[in-house]
Formats: structure tokens, C-alpha cells, sequence
């Protein structure tokens, strides 16, 4: 297939001359366009990139930040899916997102955040937690703080996945600040307890309390019991409570990269419950079950 003629025509619009007194962008990155979508149907990325890349060049130079960015969206996903070259997708991605800002679209440049952090969470999910993090704070310039909870939400469960749990708290943290502003109050409920269990996960008992404690009033009152519960088993090292607390249904309900940490606080508390049967069974006597219970202190 010949695109020779759509080139040449890309050319002349470049061309200045006595009766053309500036080059034609927009119509040169239009032919570049419309290159790069001929190339792609044939299967010939590199070719495909590199006219978008151009278009992207031209609307630059006459100032269409929004067709500029647009371009540089289609080289990051054909980058990175295609030839997976992430390192050039992550910057395209982040570049054609500073472009949507210039063009006066914040949403949208934290909408291309998020496409471009989906892309990437299987491939360097670090990198896709922190775009998601970016587009909260974008979504943020058009005061838009219900998206901006989303993504920070959806920032948190990374940070959680990867076992950055102080990270991860800072972003639920966030998440809630967003989801109160917004008067979400559903929403309010679920991120103080993911908090409080993120904290404990982390084994910051007095951290847990307090995210609690001050976001107490927008928890359901069904969960409050349990969460209560749950704190009260902890403090006092009775792991039965804790047990009945983590064991409780709407906890294994939460988002996945929830309810796996709720697994892990589980099994870590199943651990102590058995060296304390163990040692009443024995009848080690109290001086057992006091070490028992060092433990589990220990490991808060």
C-alpha cells in the first residue's frame, strides 16, 4: 500500500512561500493522522507511532493541545501494548495528561491518568498506584472530589496489593477526606473502616483507634459493633473477639485488597488463639498464657 501521495500532500501544508507566509499545522497533522491510522490497520506500529508522534508535533506548534494530546494517548497504549515499551508510554501518558490541562480539561487529563493506570497496573503497578494518585490530585482542580475518591481509592488498593500499607493508608486517608467533602456518606463509611483495618495490618493499634474514633460518626451502624469489637479484641489481646470480629460477614465484603489483608489478620490471629489453647491445654499454667499473650502484644 502507498501513502507517498498523502506525505507529499503533509509536505506542501509544511511549505512557506510567497503566497503562503506560515506552515498549514493543522492540515499537515491532519494527513499525519491520517497515515498513522493506515499504518496501524496494517499492523505496522513503529510506522503508526512515529506519524503520531508528528501529528502530535503539529497540533503542538498551532496550539491544539487537545488533538496534540489525543495523538500522544494513541502512541502510549501502542507503545506499551503493542511493543512493550512501558517507559515511553508512562511519559506519553503523563505528557498527553499535561496537555489536557493546558487545554483547560482537567477531568479529562485525570480521566487519561486513568486509562493509562489501568494499562499499566499488570505490567509496574508502583508507577500505575502513583498515576492514580495524580489524577486525584487533578481531578481536585475542577474541585471534582467524588472522581478525585475514586482514584485515590483505586491508588490505596494498589498500595495495598503491593504491601505498601503506610502508603496505602495515606491514600485511603485521602480518599475519605474526599468522599466527606463530597457527602458521600456510604462511601465515608467503607473508607473508615478499610483505614482501621489498613492500621492494624500495619500494627499501629493507636493509629487504628484514632482513624476510628474520628471517623466514627460516618461508619453504618450495623458495622459499628463489629468495628468496635474488633478494636476492643485487639487492645486487650482476647483474640476470640478479634476472631468473631474478623469473621464477621460484611468484612469479607469489601474490595478484594481488603478483605485479603482481613485474611492475613485472620491467620495471624488464628496463630496466637492456637498457642493459647495450646498452652491451657497443657496446663502450663498462667505464666503460659501470659507468654501467649506477650505474643500477641508483641505483633500488634
Amino acid at each position: 500500500m502507498d501513502y507517498f501521495d498523502s506525505f507529499s500532500h503533509t509536505n506542501l501544508s509544511l511549505k512557506t512561500g510567497l503566497l503562503k507566509r506560515s506552515p498549514d499545522y493543522d492540515g499537515a497533522a491532519n494527513e499525519y493522522q491520517k497515515a498513522a491510522t493506515a499504518y496501524k490497520a496494517i499492523r505496522q506500529i513503529d510506522k503508526s507511532i512515529l506519524y503520531n508522534e508528528k501529528a502530535a508535533d503539529c497540533y503542538k506548534s498551532s496550539r491544539s493541545y487537545y488533538s496534540a494530546a489525543k495523538c500522544l494517548e494513541a502512541v502510549a497504549f501502542m507503545s506499551g501494548k503493542d511493543l512493550g515499551q512501558w517507559d515511553k508510554a508512562i511519559t506519553c501518558f503523563e505528557t498527553a495528561s499535561f496537555m489536557y490541562r493546558e487545554h483547560g480539561v482537567p477531568d479529562t487529563a485525570a480521566l487519561c491518568l486513568d486509562r493509562g493506570a489501568k494499562a499499566l497496573e499488570p505490567v509496574n503497578p508502583e508507577k500505575a498506584a502513583e498515576l492514580y494518585s495524580t489524577a486525584a490530585d487533578v481531578s481536585m482542580i475542577e474541585s471534582k472530589s467524588h472522581q478525585a475518591a475514586e482514584f485515590a481509592g483505586k491508588a490505596g488498593r494498589m498500595f495495598m496489593k503491593l504491601k505498601n500499607l503506610d502508603k496505602a493508608a495515606e491514600m485511603v486517608k485521602t480518599q475519605l477526606d474526599h468522599l466527606i467533602e463530597s457527602s458521600d456518606l456510604g462511601g465515608c463509611s467503607r473508607a473508615v473502616v478499610c483505614l482501621t483495618l489498613v492500621h492494624l495490618s500495619r500494627g499501629d493499634f493507636v493509629a487504628a483507634k484514632r482513624a476510628y474514633l474520628e471517623g466514627r460518626v460516618y461508619v453504618d451502624q450495623n458495622e459499628l459493633y463489629t468495628m468496635e469489637l474488633l478494636l476492643d479484641g485487639v487492645d486487650s489481646v482476647d483474640t476470640k473477639k478479634v476472631m468473631s470480629a474478623l469473621n464477621h460477614p460484611f468484612l469479607k465484603s469489601l474490595d478484594n485488597e481488603v478483605t485479603k489483608l482481613v485474611r492475613d489478620l485472620i491467620v495471624k490471629y488464628k496463630e496466637i488463639q492456637e498457642k493459647e489453647e495450646a498452652a491451657a491445654a497443657g496446663g502450663g499454667g498462667d505464666n503460659t498464657v501470659e507468654d501467649a499473650e506477650n505474643e500477641a502484644a508483641a505483633l500488634m
